[in-house]
């Protein structure tokens, strides 16, 4: 349908949405008559009543009516982008429960192997029952569309906490480590690799429990990797956390290389930064395998030398130098791990705001997985994963990089890095894993409801002076040595052409 003009378009395509109930409307409507209005301002009305979400609304004013509900949930909001499809905020019809939904689009549900990955990590998740690890309640289908449901966690991902809010305190760093490190020890008892552990598939919701998130990439060590195998693919993870071994060959990987990538996480934990920043993920994936890193108490010099051990041995090379379980890992992190470090604060996961969800029982966070956005991860972390929608040139292997999110200009000096209390803007905290570059704080998918105002233009960066190179020892006497050389060889020519001009050649010597 096209976009409503009038606000007796929107209540017609609001009412052809299902998403109030006929009688709920009515009362609204009688109450607040919407006579005189536009049909952005009877949106804000709905909004601010709790009837519609701003990501409904939005839809709405879009024209659009279909595709709020899938079975027995009711979309809320958009929270996720993966390579596997999307991740709604959704509701139960009857139970109001709120979830998460995974969906995996129609278009790529006729492939066999995106299927059939889809349904993998469907029931790779029904297994687990453990707290660090995000737990699943269905699986299902809506005509050609299936759909994962799975808990949702009100927290914040490593990514976007440390993004927004600088590297974290060894203590708090080293606990979150721990917890993460329990959530795969349990996968490992199970025969599970995760093989794409990152901070934005590592979550801490309120009360500071850690979530592993994301099974799309798992693999079963007890039933090998046929289907990696039959996709003829190499390369599976993200570059920035790759380990050396999974870049070689992803399908015979096993627990140490999720170690690795733990490792690589703490490393931007502690530093703000992945362990190698480069624009090209070959680059990434080649320092990985031979470049040493920084150490982080370098970098972070709140960070004791210990620690930086710890993440050294984590990120070995060799598998064989690395901890070998979860467990080793969990027992070397003793010494910062005695007492729990105090629980994310509001500003760290703000609460929606604008009287959105106001019939909602408890704050309700919104997530997308966004890029860094000053300080915090490189800017260029680059996920490589198989697109079978994508043709690569190089010898058939079919990859598809992400390309790198863009910095937004830095805020002034005067302004405070950390901010004071919830942000303004109808903030999203990361849920789920993002396939494309978002903002941390945005308008909540309806840019019409509050003004934003315009970043500040990023200042013009002035060419570098070239610093002058100071000529190598013996260099300032080469251009003399050369100059003195060639004199000499021209005068010995010119000597050469009299003599031989005075004397008779050599064959009518040889005559006489």
């Amino acid at each position: 349908m096209p976009a409503p003009t009038t606000t007796a378009d929107l209540v017609a395509i609001l009412r052809r949405s299902g998403l109030v109930e006929p009688a709920r409307l009515d009362a609204h409507l009688l109450a607040r008559p919407a006579d005189g209005l536009r049909p952005k301002d009877l949106a804000r009305q709905l909004l601010a009543d709790g009837l519609l979400t701003p990501f409904q609304a939005d839809q709405l004013l879009k024209g659009k009516h279909r595709g709020f509900f899938l079975g027995k949930y009711k979309l809320l909001d958009r929270i996720g982008m993966g390579g596997m499809g999307q991740v709604f905020l959704a509701e139960h019809g009857a139970m109001r429960r709120r979830c998460a939904v995974k969906v995996l689009p129609p278009d790529r549900a006729d492939n066999q192997f995106t299927k059939e990955r889809f349904l993998r990590e469907a029931r790779a998740i029904g297994q687990l029952d453990h707290p660090n690890l995000v737990r699943a309640f269905d699986v299902d289908t809506d005509g050609d569309v299936c759909f994962l449901v799975m808990e949702f966690v009100d927290g914040v991902t490593f990514h976007d906490l440390v993004c927004r809010f600088g590297p974290l305190t060894p203590h708090r760093a080293a606990h979150y480590l721990m917890q993460s490190a329990r959530g795969l020890d349990y996968l490992h008892t199970l025969g599970l690799v995760h093989r794409d552990v990152k901070p934005a598939n590592l979550l801490v919701d309120r009360q500071g429990c850690v979530k592993l998130l994301d099974l799309g990439l798992v693999r079963s060590e007890a039933e090998g990797d046929e289907l990696t195998r039959a996709e003829g693919v190499k390369i599976l993870g993200t570059a920035d956390y790759l380990a050396p071994e999974q870049a070689v060959d992803c399908s015979t990987v096993d627990v140490r290389a999720d170690l690795y990538a733990l490792g690589a996480t703490g490393y931007f934990l502690l530093t703000g930064k992945a362990p190698f920043e480069d624009n090209q993920a070959a680059s990434k994936l080649l320092a990985h395998q031979m470049m040493p890193t920084k150490p982080v108490h370098e970098l972070n010099p709140a960070v004791p030398p210990e620690l930086t051990a710890v993440i050294d041995r984590l990120m070995a090379k060799k598998p064989a130098d690395r901890y070998q379980t979860p467990a080793e890992l969990v027992a070397a992190l003793a010494p910062w791990t005695t007492a729990p470090p105090a629980p994310p604060t509001d500003a760290e996961i703000p609460a929606i705001s604008a009287g959105a969800y106001a019939n909602a029982s408890s704050g309700v966070n919104f997530s997308a997985k966004p890029p860094a956005v000053g300080g915090g991860q490189s800017s260029n972390s680059s996920n490589v994963r198989y697109n079978l929608d994508q043709q690569s040139s190089a010898a058939g292997m079919q990859l598809a990089i992400t390309p790198p999110p863009v910095k937004p200009a830095e805020p002034p000096a005067a302004l405070p890095v950390k901010p004071a209390g919830p942000p303004v803007l109808l903030a999203r905290v990361a849920y789920a894993r993002p396939g494309a570059a978002q903002p941390v704080a945005e308008a909540a998918a309806a840019p019409w409801l509050l003004p934003v105002p315009k970043p500040p233009a990023a200042r013009p960066l002035a060419e570098p002076a070239r610093p002058a190179v100071a000529p190598r020892k013996g260099q300032r006497w080469a251009p003399a040595v050369i100059g003195f050389a060639l004199v000499v060889a021209v005068a010995g020519w010119n000597v050469a052409q009299v003599s031989g001009a005075t004397k008779p050649p050599a064959t009518e010597q040889v005559r006489r």
